[in-house]
């Protein structure tokens, strides 16, 4: 009876064991994998702006060189500055909504962290319950 009693130990360190590295790996990859995200994020966001940039100049460059007259009226201007100013107020409500929902997440995450014993604890009693339903006590 005692060797199922040791190997029941044993199992249970392994498990510690796995869990720990498992974690210790985690906390060591994760501050590198968002690193490496918010870089590419970065290089993401400024070829996105040079694109940008470069289009308007040449664009600038052809009207120029081409002699084009395309001037707009001053209702198309205003459309213009209309048009982006709701995109820039849109972008904003999204960035709002986006970061409402990431800091309930937060919240509903450290709710769970801060009660994951009170939740063992009512497992525990719950597998105790059952157990002592199909698992009569020995005397």
């Amino acid at each position: 009876m005692s060797k199922v009693s040791q190997d029941s130990k044993d199992d249970s360190d392994v498990i510690d064991q796995v869990a720990k590295k498992y974690f210790l790996e985690m906390e060591h990859s994760v501050p590198h994998m968002q690193q490496v995200l918010f870089d590419f994020q970065n290089e993401c966001y400024k070829t996105w702006k040079n694109t940008i940039n470069a289009n308007i100049s040449l664009h600038k460059e052809f009207l120029d060189k081409s002699g084009l007259d395309c001037a707009i009226s001053d209702s198309m201007k205003s459309l213009v500055g209309t048009v982006g100013d709701e995109a820039l107020q849109y972008r904003t409500y999204c960035k709002n909504i986006a970061i409402a929902n990431i800091e309930s997440a937060k919240q509903n995450a450290k709710t769970l962290n801060d009660n994951a014993e009170l939740f063992a604890d009512l497992n525990r009693k719950t597998m105790q319950y059952w157990m002592s339903a199909f698992f009569p006590k020995r005397d």
